[in-house]
């Protein structure tokens, strides 16, 4: 019935009556609130405004796809910077994003991070070790393509609590797309809930996904917090969300290729995808135990995520390039060396993706500094920052936390809520009530709210990328459709969950 709705609804309706909401938090902008974000000498409603109306242009183009979505934020990119220097000057309020900014504004952790996964995953590509192991769950699994189905699920979901999300979508879905080609069904049925998985599973570590580093530094929580807090929650999710999935994709996944000779079909597919250069199997499956290990420790040694990532591929590079150099010695390799590195550097990176990131990166810094996000964020506070509304409060920071990150950016946002959620937190401890399960509508609302949408997390562009570069398309609509009304069942459980919270906190507090 859901998903029914959702497709006789106008898009554009939708979304505009998701911004109405979020800004009706507190009825026409509480005064006060705007009063104390207008201290802001940069701030003002009409720029806001324009910016919310910009994201909502994004969002529709994306969304359409009369044009690329790399096309599209790479033009609105250009505009507001043009709008900074054609018209700045004579009208201050259109001086969104300088070229300075725009350049601060790129993260380049994130970039390094994305560029250098791509390098060795597709070194470990030309090995044929993804097709190897697809070959290998396929044979495990007798031809039961649910049995599949929940074995991807389950194997993102667990990689995505303990490593980058990005990491885990590299390596499970070119799995996915070679099993589904050999299934002869669309890779979409696979890589869709593995998008989901990787993000809802994000949810319950502290190394999981950004937002959980950013509340760990800033509120200074432990692991096991996290993982205590979210852990148990996320698996009860899980569950639903697989069960849910089964539901709504049996009639599709059911439409197998069928096998007569199952053995000597797998026999076939063994001289076909045999392992290849065994050497560099051994090197890169070595550095990929490198980044991965210290991507665990990257925590403890204060050393952003890229770093491991740049190393280690950078080292994988140097020895694929002295293997290939000492198989053609006898002939001049010098020119077969340019061949393998230019391809890897201009056909095997997905340029589009980063370069989508780049500009995104841009737009989104522009609307944090027009104080919208502070205007959200103090409006929440000044409503609900009261001893009776603490359980209100909580649920708000959820479900505008969830919204925010799955039609904008989840980081930001964070950013903003943070200080508001340590001020809360604080204020209640003063009346001696322990609100620190805060935090958690902040988290769970953070990166759930990565599933609604296509374009704001990394995972799920990395995952859209590695499809294109197969030449199969995901469209906005097409994940939109399943994954945001699973984004709302998600953070409907996340509230039940913050509800249990609070009648532990409600007891503590009376005994």
């Amino acid at each position: 019935m859901l998903f029914q709705l959702l497709n006789s609804l106008s898009f554009k309706a939708l979304i505009c009556g998701i911004i109405m909401v979020l800004f009706m938090i507190d009825p026409v902008f509480a005064s006060a609130a705007v009063s104390e974000v207008a201290q802001d000498p940069e701030f003002s409603l009409a720029r806001g405004i324009f910016m919310i109306l910009v994201m909502f242009l994004v969002i529709t183009l994306v969304a359409t796809e009369k044009v690329h979505r790399t096309l599209v934020v790479f033009f609105i990119a250009a505009s507001l910077l043009f709008l900074n220097y054609g018209f700045g000057h004579f009208i201050p309020e259109l001086r969104f994003l300088s070229l300075d900014q725009a350049f601060a504004a790129i993260d380049g952790e994130v970039i390094a991070l994305l560029v250098s996964m791509m390098m060795i995953v597709w070194v470990l590509s030309q090995t044929r070790l993804f097709e190897w192991i697809a070959v290998r769950l396929f044979e495990v699994s007798r031809w039961n393509v649910m049995y599949l189905f929940t074995s991807f699920f389950v194997i993102t979901a667990i990689l995505s609590a303990f490593l980058d999300n990005v990491t885990t979508i590299f390596l499970i879905v070119p799995v996915a797309i070679w099993i589904a080609r050999i299934l002869e069904i669309s890779p979409l049925k696979f890589v869709i809930p593995m998008i989901i998985a990787s993000n809802l599973w994000g949810t319950a570590t502290l190394i999981g996904d950004p937002p959980n580093i950013m509340i760990w530094s800033f509120a200074g929580l432990s692991f096991n917090a996290f993982i205590t807090n979210l852990g148990f929650p996320v698996i009860v999710m899980s569950v639903i969300i697989l069960i849910t999935l089964h539901l709504l994709m049996w009639k599709d996944l059911k439409k197998t290729k069928k096998i007569k000779n199952f053995d000597k079909v797998i026999k076939e597919m063994d001289k076909k995808y045999h392992i290849k250069h065994k050497k560099l199997l051994v090197a890169s499956l070595g550095v990929l135990a490198l980044v991965i290990l210290f991507f665990f420790l990257h925590n403890s040694l204060h050393m952003p995520a890229a770093v491991p990532a740049i190393m280690w591929a950078s080292l994988l590079m140097l020895i694929r390039d002295r293997l290939i150099r000492r198989k053609f010695w006898k002939i001049d390799s010098k020119e077969l060396m340019e061949e393998r590195i230019h391809e890897t550097f201009s056909r095997d990176i997905e340029w589009l993706v980063i370069w989508f990131f780049i500009f995104l990166f841009m737009i989104v810094w522009a609307v944090e500094h027009t104080g919208v996000l502070d205007l959200v964020a103090n409006s929440i506070q000044d409503r609900y920052g009261s001893a009776d509304k603490i359980l209100m409060c909580a649920i708000v920071i959820l479900w505008v936390s969830a919204i925010f990150s799955a039609f904008l950016d989840n980081i930001p946002f964070t950013a903003v809520m943070m200080p508001v959620v340590m001020s809360l937190v604080d204020f209640y401890a003063g009346i001696w009530i322990d609100a620190t399960f805060l935090w958690w509508s902040l988290a769970f609302g953070a990166c759930l709210g990565w599933n609604g949408t296509l374009i704001w997390a990394s995972a799920n562009l990395v995952a859209a990328g590695l499809l294109e570069k197969e030449k199969i398309h995901l469209s906005f609509m097409e994940y939109f459709k399943l994954g945001f009304p699973l984004m709302i069942l998600q953070v409907a459980m996340a509230t039940v969950a913050i509800y249990f919270m609070y009648l532990g906190t409600v007891v503590n507090a009376s005994v």
